[in-house]
């Protein structure tokens, strides 16, 4: 999905899983914007003549519910475009880097220019210093080194560089994590029933923006140094049409021999594009101040370093901010979100699979009510808010060739099916083995297969000693359905932890994308 949308997507999950916003979106609401979403979805699909996606789906969503939670609370809606990108300020960036190149090099006497102080000389010298790192840092996250700070554009402290800053504990840099603070402080979105909701938005979005906000500052940075290169060189130029500026050089350590060398090694390849003759040591010798105070004519001089710097500096930084911005357009049309993480899969199940329902076979143990309640709540959890629970009967102990007899063959609405035990029973091989056996050579049975413990009736029944039998006996449970190579669950079903039961069967689980 694109940028704008993505931010949407991460705001409404902000909204819908935090303590004390949850009542922002009703139940009404959420039917309402699903349904409708799907059929946007679809209808998209058969304009673009392919298959309904996951990412349109949560996109159109997350839009229906930003513009009717907007209405009624414009801190949410404030939130989610103080976090938008505004091009304006990247156009501000490059103009100031251009006006700061115009006046970059102002000198106090106008009619002498030091050859070896000349400002294009910095500017040289500086990109090829950040070309020499950028290539260092490449090579260094080649090899798998620390340097991917460095893969946004140059140095901080100068124009052409990014200013990265590294990453911090949550995946927010601390440049990164000011720059929020005091965008969401603007919006208004500090303070409310719904800031620890936005605070929790930001910071999932600076995450999920990264990429993208390293590439679109290596694209405007890598632009405004070649804008405060070429801001420079016409400036030069423009000065050279109300002065006469006369060139020499002078030093306290180097002498004629070192100072043609230098010369020759940074404008010999504009030089030969020009089909200029550089002079040789006596030439650079004559033209040092004080003892040439008159010094030699700049013209030819300012057109070698404007080459120079078109080569070294203006070049290849357009060439990176291409690059760059390459990258930073195929990002913002379709930034990667994790649809993998229980919120997504519980969203996109309906929309992905139709109506599904959680198969669950209990084997010697009757769930009571509470914990039937449990499943309820475990169904909705591992398959989405419409998923049903189809609770098939007890299976008796020493009856598992039953164990598949209630099963309907290849049904389609059937995604998972659970093998339900008490903790209260001790696995063994001949009855519980075989009954998950008996389920796995069940018609359909190529469907995901899990193992889920009641760990309630039998933590109740041991009261204070509960303890160390407890963890035993769990032990156990794991070791018997690690030999099956089967993912297994212990809960209290009447009062399940969701979060982690979600944890310990995501293997069978899968992603929510298709």
């Amino acid at each position: 999905m694109n940028e704008d949308a993505a931010r949407e997507v991460l705001l409404v999950r902000a909204l819908e899983t935090s303590e004390g916003s949850r009542g922002l979106v009703g139940e009404a609401d959420r039917l309402h914007a699903g349904r409708t979403a799907a059929e946007l979805a679809h209808w998209d699909a058969t304009r673009g003549g392919g298959a309904p996606s996951a990412e349109g789906f949560l996109a159109h969503r997350a839009r229906l519910l930003v513009e009717r939670i907007g209405t009624a609370h414009p801190s949410v809606a404030r939130a989610t475009r103080a976090l938008a990108w505004r091009p304006g300020l990247g156009a501000s960036i490059l103009l100031a880097a251009l006006l700061a190149g115009l006046v970059v090099e102002q000198v106090g006497d106008r009619s002498k220019v030091n050859l070896l102080a000349f400002p294009l000389f910095g500017i040289v010298a500086w990109n090829l210093a950040v070309y020499a790192w950028l290539l260092l840092a490449a090579l260094r996250r080649a090899a798998g080194g620390a340097g991917a700070s460095a893969s946004a554009g140059a140095g901080a402290g100068s124009p052409g560089t990014t200013g990265a800053a590294p990453a911090a504990p949550g995946g927010v840099g601390p440049l990164r994590a000011a720059l929020l603070r005091l965008a969401m402080r603007t919006a208004g979105a500090t303070r409310g029933p719904h800031a620890a909701a936005l605070a929790s938005f930001a910071s999932d979005w600076s995450r999920a923006v990264a990429p993208l906000a390293r590439a679109r500052a290596a694209r405007i940075l890598h632009v405004a140094a070649a804008l405060f290169a070429l801001g420079a060189v016409a400036g030069l130029y423009l000065r050279g049409l109300v002065f006469d500026h006369r060139i020499g050089w002078e030093s306290t350590f180097l002498e004629a021999p070192a100072v043609r060398t230098l010369l020759a090694t940074v404008l010999g390849p504009a030089a030969a594009l020009l089909g200029v003759m550089l002079p040789g040591v006596e030439g650079v010798a004559s033209i040092r101040f004080p003892a040439g105070a008159v010094g030699a004519a700049a013209a030819t001089w300012i057109h070698l370093h404007a080459l120079t710097v078109l080569l070294a500096a203006i070049l290849p930084r357009l060439a990176l901010a291409a690059l760059a911005g390459w990258r930073e357009s195929r990002l913002a049309r379709r930034l990667p979100l994790d649809l993998g993480t229980p919120y997504f899969r519980r969203l996109l199940a309906p929309f992905l699979r139709g109506e599904s329902r959680l198969r669950v076979v209990p084997y010697s143990y009757v769930p009571d009510e509470p914990a039937t309640a449990g499943l309820r709540a475990v169904a909705a959890a591992l398959l989405g808010d419409s998923a049903q629970l189809a609770l098939a009967p007890t299976v008796p102990y020493g009856e598992e060739s039953r164990a598949a007899a209630d099963l309907a063959a290849g049904e389609s609405a059937v995604p998972l099916t659970l093998a339900l035990f008490s903790l209260a029973a001790t696995p063994e091989v001949e009855n519980h083995g075989r009954f998950l056996a008996a389920l796995r050579d069940a018609a359909g049975a190529p469907r995901p297969l899990a193992v889920l413990v009641d760990a309630g009736p039998y933590r109740r029944r041991l009261g204070s000693a509960a303890g160390s039998r407890l963890e035993e006996r769990r032990r156990a449970w794991e070791s018997f359905a690690a030999a099956r190579d089967l993912p297994l669950a212990c809960v209290d079903l009447e009062a399940p932890d969701l979060a982690a039961l979600e944890q310990q069967l995501a293997p069978v689980l899968g992603g929510g994308a298709p």
